[in-house]
């Protein structure tokens, strides 16, 4: 299997938020801003793996500012970090007011997905060819949030099962 680099499957889309988008304040729902991240960083994961991919954690979910009704979302994603089955996906959301062209990082995340085969089994990825010294030190950042999730979700796991 051939790796891949982080260009292979970078990913950016713009949004509008509409009036069906918002909440009774004129902002962005929350929710439906989650929505079009993991959509967005899903088909990040699909272009990498290529397999069928499902989300596994949400890490680092902050709102920094409001997103108006009008406003334009720009939503980018890329891999930063994976293992045999696992990717980590860099979510960077900014938004623009259209009357006023200013721009402002609104927020960002991380999304780990899980590449699965047909009886719904981890499956084996392609690992992640790093080109310049900002994907190397992403993808060693990456590794320590992955340690962090999988102390987590064992912890999690012991907890509630």
């Amino acid at each position: 299997m051939k790796n891949k680099t982080v260009k292979d499957s970078e990913s950016e889309v713009n949004r509008l938020v509409l009036p069906e988008d918002t909440n009774i304040f004129g902002a962005l729902y929350g929710g439906r801003l989650v929505e079009w991240m993991d959509n967005l960083a899903s088909i990040t994961a699909f272009k990498h793996a290529r397999k069928k991919v499902v989300t596994g954690s949400i890490d680092n979910l902050f709102f920094l500012s409001p997103i108006n009704l009008g406003y334009i979302v720009t939503i980018h994603t890329f891999v930063t970090y994976v293992t045999r089955a696992t990717m980590e996906v860099e979510i960077n959301v900014q938004t623009e007011n259209v009357e006023t062209g200013e721009k402002k990082i609104t927020t960002k995340a991380y999304f780990t997905y899980v590449a699965i085969d047909e009886n719904g089994k981890a499956a084996e990825i392609p690992g992640l060819l790093l080109q310049t010294p900002e994907e190397e030190k992403r993808f060693m950042e990456g590794y320590t949030r992955s340690r962090n999730r999988l102390d987590s979700l064992k912890i999690m796991k012991e907890t509630l099962l």
